[in-house]
């Protein structure tokens, strides 16, 4: 028997059966698919709490000065900590950031720094007199923390001064 003999013979076989052949395999298919496969629901599984609280940003950015306004730029993923960013803030931007323009107001001296989340916002105590930075040194650490963490305002505290209740502009 040759091939085009077994082809005819099934087209002898399989004419007017529709549910022979492909489209028998086409049905049993669908059919698995709308049964679920098997799976039947089942009662809620307990488990713990949800996390509540502001939600900290894993992909933050840093935001640097650019043509007189800060501005947000996106560092790689991962976590910082407050101490990270105004450590990194204070370092200024790398030379891929120096080289497309970006720079820093956040001095030096602003690290080290410890951040504290309060009922308001986050408390942030620097190293430097926060009444001497200038207002886009305030935004940088202001927006880059609340880029982090949306929790409200920024109280900046530092040489015996404070900057109470910052928002991001």
């Amino acid at each position: 028997m040759t091939t085009k003999d077994v082809g005819a013979a099934w087209e002898n076989e399989n004419r007017g059966t529709p549910w022979r052949g492909p489209l028998r395999q086409l049905a049993v298919a669908v059919l698995l698919v709308v049964s679920g496969c098997g799976i039947r629901p089942t009662d809620p599984i307990p488990g713990l709490e949800a996390p509540s609280g502001p939600v900290e940003n894993t992909s933050p950015a840093l935001y640097w000065v650019a043509a007189g306004k800060v501005v947000a730029v996106n560092r790689p993923q991962g976590s910082l900590s407050g101490y990270d960013v105004v450590a990194l803030l204070a370092q200024g931007p790398t030379n891929a950031e120096q080289s497309r323009g970006f720079s820093t107001e956040v001095p030096f001296d602003a690290a080290p720094a410890t951040v504290d989340r309060v009922a308001g916002g986050l408390d942030v105590n620097l190293s430097t007199d926060v009444s001497l930075l200038s207002r886009t040194a305030v935004q940088q650490i202001v927006c880059t923390l609340l880029g982090i963490q949306a929790v409200g305002t920024v109280n900046l505290r530092g040489g015996g001064h404070s900057l109470e209740s910052q928002k991001c502009a």
